[in-house]
């Protein structure tokens, strides 16, 4: 009966987590990078090669600049491309790759927490939290390989700790005196090496586990010095390995390892990422004094100290990395990946704070006192109110973070006349489907300067009518005298369908 009923909540749980990430799942339009991915997997789907489809005109972009990024993340991508075979690449079915990754997120952390922390309860807490998530809703609904390396980091840190960690009570012998000589469970070897270079086929922050890895052996290593008072040890054998591979790496094979050394500055302030992480929570004070909280009770029980260690480093350890060595701009997407292990610690909190109540409330049901507690929490601690905003995952205005590309170029393509060019990103040309227009790219961070006044002049001088449509974020890639000529020289469009954070010009034909 106890294991039904864990059934069903967890399968209450799933079916809630997948409402929130299908429902109207192709109400907003692509955003940034989404564009570049639908291009190269819808290019993939037809050619069966990583490269960019232009809709604009129906067939492979030959002019792309973004070639290197097309095969990024391909065992993602190439799943929407197999999607794009049996349905038609709408925005709807583009994401729905993430929204089933985000869905096996659910499932799979409950087992997880379940495993970390030897609770029932803490996993199916850590589900729930994980299916309101505000940050999992966004990104298991947009097409990006984000949903995909949340889960396959986590079964890659689970099959990691296993192998290090996991004491082995099978029949073979030969693995029975590999864990007595080296307290290793080596059934776990092959599936973590599987499963870590996938994600990191997925994304290159897999890299993190190393740090990740590093910084559990050397606490490890301290308690049982302290505690054992003997210096020889599984960890500091470990640690002596991870020495000498790390010298070996920097002397040998340097220059496969430099473009990951490239992105670590010592002593950036990314401090945003604090708020990050708290994103999903009605107050970061109180999501964070469960975090702690939890991080105590796991400790505190002998059984779960080791586990309680590493779901911390898993967590922490990025999240400081992130704000004080990565050397890139601070985003919700460099962090999601971790955000798991933050998440069983806090569900740890919620169940700790509950079994304290049941314990010590005299003169209550200790059984109603635990489940009222932790439904207060679950009623309480998640920002609801983010589903009541004007702008959300379902619902867009013109006061939303990013344009809608989908009314913007609706617009366009109503109101262009024959012979008008465009000037834009190209890469959004997934709104121009079919339109056969002309379309000058201004580059983007790509380009080596910024598209310059002379180049706009010519194009001008060579087209009597066009547009020109900018996001706010594309004015950092055109110079200064030349938005200044837009500006000065062109009719700015206002109407309903363009406003928001996008400016829409036009010459000539007026």
């Amino acid at each position: 009966m106890k294991n039904k009923k864990v059934l069903l909540i967890l399968f209450a749980i799933i079916l809630l987590g997948a409402v929130l990430r299908f429902y109207k799942l192709g109400e907003l339009s692509f955003v940034a990078d989404e564009f570049l991915d639908i291009n190269s997997s819808y290019a993939y789907s037809q050619t069966g090669a990583w490269q960019s489809w232009d809709f604009n005109h129906g067939e492979v972009n030959a002019d792309n600049i973004f070639a290197p990024r097309d095969e990024r993340a391909w065992p993602y991508k190439m799943q929407v491309a197999q999607m794009f075979k049996l349905f038609a690449p709408t925005e709807a079915i583009a994401r729905s790759v993430s929204v089933l990754w985000g869905i096996l997120s659910i499932i799979l952390i409950y087992f997880v927490a379940k495993y970390f922390t030897k609770k029932n309860t803490i996993g199916l807490l850590s589900a729930f939290l994980f299916a309101v998530s505000i940050s999992g809703i966004i990104f298991d609904r947009r097409l990006r390989m984000y949903a995909m390396f949340f889960p396959v980091f986590l079964l890659f840190s689970w099959l990691l700790y296993k192998f290090y960690e996991q004491p082995y009570v099978g029949k073979h012998k030969w693995c029975k005196k590999l864990h007595e000589k080296l307290s290793v469970n080596v059934m776990y070897i092959i599936p973590a090496i599987l499963v870590g270079a996938l994600s990191m086929k997925v994304h290159d922050l897999t890299v993190s586990i190393a740090a990740i890895f590093s910084v559990y052996v050397i606490i490890m290593a301290g308690k049982s010095i302290y505690s054992k008072n003997s210096l020889l040890n599984k960890y500091t054998v470990t640690l002596g390995v991870i020495l000498a591979v790390t010298t070996g790496a920097f002397i040998f094979a340097f220059d496969k390892i430099g473009k990951y050394a490239a992105g670590i500055k010592f002593f950036n302030d990314n401090f945003s990422y604090f708020s990050i992480v708290t994103t999903d929570y009605s107050h970061p004070i109180v999501a964070l004094l469960f975090f702690a909280i939890g991080l105590y009770y796991l400790i505190k029980q002998k059984k779960a100290t080791k586990e309680a260690v590493w779901l911390a480093v898993s967590f922490l350890v990025p999240f400081l990395m992130a704000v004080f060595l990565w050397r890139r701009n601070a985003g919700p997407q460099y962090i999601f990946f971790a955000q798991s292990f933050e998440i069983m610690l806090i569900a740890s909190g919620i169940y700790a704070v509950a079994d304290y109540l049941k314990n010590n409330l005299k003169g209550f049901s200790a059984k109603k006192t635990f489940m009222v507690a932790i439904i207060l929490t679950v009623v309480l601690l998640p920002d609801w109110a983010y589903f009541a905003q004007e702008n959300n995952v379902y619902n867009q205005t013109s006061k939303a973070e990013n344009p809608n590309y989908r009314e913007i170029f609706t617009y366009f393509k109503k109101k262009k006349l024959a012979g008008d060019v465009l000037l834009t990103r190209n890469f959004r040309n997934y709104y121009l489907s079919g339109q056969n227009a002309k379309v000058y790219d201004f580059g983007g961070e790509l380009a080596e300067e910024k598209f310059p006044l002379s180049s706009l002049q010519s194009i001008v001088r060579e087209n009597q009518s066009g547009w020109v449509i900018l996001s706010d974020n594309d004015e950092r890639y055109i110079a200064n005298d030349a938005m200044k000529y837009i500006e000065s020289s062109m009719t700015k469009i206002n109407d309903v369908a363009v406003r928001g954070n996008v400016m829409v010009y036009r010459w000539g034909n007026k």
